[in-house]
């Protein structure tokens, strides 16, 4: 993750690759979104604004982070994340999505 910030704009440039689709989740009360894994597809999240108050990506495990932070989640990795109201994550992946390849639980 590069950061730049100047008078004008703070700049987070945090993505490369070939990715097919972009996603952003604002997140409301009680958000937890994840715990699944994809077959298909690899992902990277930027969590823009706000906190993660647990995030699980395959072993490894992470507590109140705050922004800015990136998550890489190869495919096959499980991956579950859970947000305080109001964080902001943004989402890339390899492959569009597919209901199909949203597997519940881990691999």
């Amino acid at each position: 993750m590069f950061v730049h910030e100047d008078e004008r704009r703070k700049l987070i440039d945090w993505a490369s690759g070939e990715f097919k689709t972009c996603k952003a989740l604002i997140a409301k009360d009680g958000c937890v979104v994840g715990d699944h894994y994809h077959r298909n597809k690899d992902e990277s999240f930027l969590l823009l604004s706000g906190r993660a108050i647990y995030v699980v990506i395959g072993k490894e495990t992470w507590g109140n982070i705050e922004a800015p932070h990136v998550w890489d989640v190869p495919r096959e990795t499980y991956h579950r994340f859970e947000f305080e109201p109001g964080s902001v994550l943004i989402g890339v992946g390899t492959e569009t999505f597919d209901e199909a390849d949203e597997i519940r639980g881990r691999p």
